[in-house]
């Protein structure tokens, strides 16, 4: 093996550049994992909001826009309890538009349960 060669692995794997090295590679896993974790929570809370809305709009006496403040507000209190922390804007919108697109499965699904005229 040249003689660089193996001077550069040395510095390399020396502590002085290991130990950052790995600090750097830790701090990316945890930040992906705390990621990935508040992804599912936002999916999670989606669901579960948009069920119980749809559940109980007609007894709270609302429709259309008032559906989704409620959501937001529902998904604000909810997001704090399970992180601790507000939803940032980001997350919101993602939340906003994954419950659209879940209202708009379950009633395409539905239409195509009702059944039609006889052929």
């Amino acid at each position: 093996m040249p003689s660089w060669l193996v001077n550069a692995v040395k510095i390399i794997t020396s502590e002085g550049v290991m130990e950052p090295l790995v600090v750097v590679l830790v701090g990316y896993a945890v930040r992906q994992l705390n990621r990935s974790h508040r992804q599912q929570v936002i999916s999670e809370l989606v669901i579960d909001i948009v069920d119980y809305i749809e559940e109980h709009y007609e007894e709270w006496g609302i429709r259309g826009s008032k559906k989704m403040e409620r959501f937001l507000k529902l998904f604000g209190e909810e997001f704090r309890r399970r992180l601790g922390a507000n939803p940032t804007q980001e997350e919101i919108q993602a939340a906003r538009i994954k419950a659209e697109g879940y209202v708009q499965r379950a009633r395409r699904q539905q239409l195509n349960m009702t059944p039609g005229p006889p052929a």
